[in-house]
């Protein structure tokens, strides 16, 4: 089942997803501070944030996702990192 925790390994990476969708009739229109505060929201209705908790860079970034350690890199040979092709 994908939820917030199985779906992103970071969650900076939600926080992206909201600035750049949200709302949907109006995209990227939020502020900083309304993306933070839905971003708090999802993250506490899925049990990665506290009731009452305040979201800002360092504490966002400081959130462990649960699925993180779950993801896989894509093994097909057309698809590469051009920024990690040698000494990764």
């Amino acid at each position: 089942m994908k939820t917030v925790g199985s779906y992103w390994p970071y969650a900076p990476t939600l926080f992206d997803y909201i600035r750049r969708a949200m709302p949907q009739n109006a995209p990227q229109s939020l502020s900083k501070q309304d993306v933070y505060a839905v971003s708090a929201y999802i993250l506490y209705l899925n049990g990665l944030l506290p009731a009452g908790a305040t979201l800002d860079a360092k504490s966002l970034s400081a959130i462990e996702m649960p699925n993180r350690n779950m993801f896989v890199g894509d093994s097909r040979p057309d698809v590469t990192n051009p920024a990690c092709i040698t000494d990764c």
